[in-house]
């Protein structure tokens, strides 16, 4: 898992050695749909999952999550197991803040604390910068935002790009103990819907935040006795209005049901 463009497709084509024809080289999600991919590792068979970036561009965050939780929650009704989940992020990124801060939040609701162990935390694009700033940037991404999932159990490594690199995390990984993950957890043995679960509410939390903020303003704007005061607050109303524009089809696009009936509530909270 992880950003578009962090190399998940590019690791699954290394340790297979399926050329590059499934990765992607521009700015759109290459990797539209979950996709499983069987290889050999050290005698062990090994079952690669890709996924599509957690920012890709033509599909909506909740829609991926949920493409998500659907090849996950049917692999555990299966009694199929993870040995570990890799989350990629490119070392040439300089900064971790708004959209890659978010998915990494949602990453962590979406793993749990018991599976935290299982997580690899893979650094990519070595070959872009220079030796000193990719050490400086690690040290920044342990010390500070992974700080807390590497307390919990969680591991790094640096990806060269290379077949050897891949495969030679991948032994790391056929020896572990598998397990689930807490979205499993809930979705399968407390049948809660996505949007109830922990990586659901993460996500939709901003959504949420955007409602209560247009719903003030809007009854600010009913109380406002003076045309000036009036328009202030129409300014004001017109930022939250953008958003909810744009967020709107993210809380629409899922199957599930509790997203569904969302919507209609946090549309009407917005008029």
């Amino acid at each position: 898992m992880g950003p578009t463009g962090a190399g998940k497709s590019s690791f699954v084509a290394n340790a297979t050695n399926s050329g590059d024809e499934g990765v992607g080289h521009g700015l759109f999600s290459h990797t539209s749909e979950i996709k499983a991919t069987r290889c050999t590792i050290g005698g062990s068979n090994v079952v690669l999952v890709d996924t599509p970036g957690s920012d890709a561009t033509e599909k909506p965050d909740l829609q991926i999550l949920e493409s998500i939780s659907d090849w996950l929650n049917k692999s555990y009704e299966k009694g199929t197991l993870l040995s570990g989940i890799l989350y990629f992020h490119r070392i040439s990124d300089n900064r971790m803040a708004g959209t890659p801060l978010k998915n990494l939040r949602v990453f962590q609701k979406l793993c749990g604390k018991k599976a935290m162990s299982q997580v690899i935390l893979v650094t990519t694009m070595w070959d872009e910068v220079e030796e000193s700033v990719g050490n400086e940037r690690l040290e920044e991404l342990v010390g500070n935002y992974w700080k807390v999932m590497i307390a919990q159990g969680s591991t790094t490594y640096r990806y060269g790009n290379t077949p050897e690199s891949s495969r030679q995390l991948l032994s790391q990984l056929v020896k572990r103990k598998r397990c689930e993950v807490r979205l499993q957890k809930q979705m399968a043995d407390k049948t809660m819907e996505l949007r109830e679960t922990d990586a659901g509410r993460e996500l939709s939390s901003p959504l949420d935040q955007i409602a209560e903020k247009r719903a003030e303003i809007t009854a600010r704007r009913h109380q406002a006795g003076e045309q000036a005061a009036a328009d202030n607050l129409g300014k004001q109303y017109s930022a939250p209005k953008a958003k909810l524009d744009e967020a709107l089809p993210q809380v629409q696009a899922p199957k599930s049901t509790s997203v569904k009936r969302a919507a209609p509530f946090i549309r009407k909270a917005f008029r």
